[in-house]
């Protein structure tokens, strides 16, 4: 299946939510890549990054950074710009699950509206031509026990959500209908195998380990159990 990520040679900067893991990272080596080769210089990528479960998963920055790293490395006449959002333990979704009214009188999660908001914020302020979301749909004939607003087929009611117009913004979630193992398969087409080893999917816990004996980029093992563990491995094996 053809992703369609849309570009506009007249554009200056856009705005990528990038979280250290595969699906953001790629998005933003598509978009990267779709700057570099069409010579457009100079171009701004705004970096949005957001700071999560900080207390029990203190590792996911240092994962973000490695990403960012990557990034700029590959794509060095581009200007990259990070704008760090901080999302409270107690506003994620885990802890409180969907209980405040957003402007657009939907219920939502803390940390969903905490998402929205900051993003909104940096694509009027930083004046960017576009926004990009690397969200995707959970895997289909497997139950993971994932995210039940991800297990969406595509309509002529929805398919706003994957192109619209927000704020005066483009809004993009190209990935919004593609699945693991279409992302999995892009990364080996592309021969991306170093970024993507160098993303993490794993949220789960790590016993005995936490911000008080943490030590920035230190090996973090993963879980293999929680939902984002086995949706990699589910796409990684979907490639044999």
């Amino acid at each position: 299946m053809k992703v369609d990520i849309p570009f506009d040679n007249n554009w200056k900067s856009v705005a990528i939510a990038v979280s250290g893991g595969a699906d953001s990272a790629l998005l933003a080596f598509l978009v990267c890549q779709t700057v570099t080769e069409r010579n457009i210089n100079p171009f701004t990528v705004h970096i949005i990054n957001n700071i999560r479960c900080w207390k029990t998963k203190p590792w996911q920055q240092s994962d973000f950074k490695k990403v960012y790293n990557w990034l700029v490395q590959r794509f060095p006449k581009i200007n990259f710009q990070i704008h760090t959002n901080f999302v409270p333990p107690e506003l994620e979704w885990a802890n409180k699950g969907p209980s405040i009214i957003d402007e657009y009188g939907k219920l939502v999660s803390g940390d969903t509206l905490e998402l929205r908001s900051f993003a909104e914020f940096v694509c009027i302020n930083q004046d960017v031509d576009a926004y990009f979301n690397g969200v995707t749909r959970n895997p289909k004939g497997v139950d993971f026990q994932g995210m039940h607003t991800r297990d969406i087929e595509p309509t002529e009611e929805n398919r706003h959500l994957k192109l619209m117009i927000h704020m005066g913004k483009l809004v993009s979630h190209p990935f919004r209908f593609l699945d693991k193992s279409w992302i999995i398969k892009k990364y080996y087409e592309l021969e991306l195998e170093d970024l993507l080893n160098t993303t993490r999917s794993c949220e789960g816990t790590v016993p005995g380990l936490d911000y008080t004996n943490y030590k920035p980029y230190q090996y973090v093992p993963v879980c293999g159990e929680c939902f984002w563990c086995k949706e990699r491995e589910w796409g990684i094996k979907c490639q044999d």
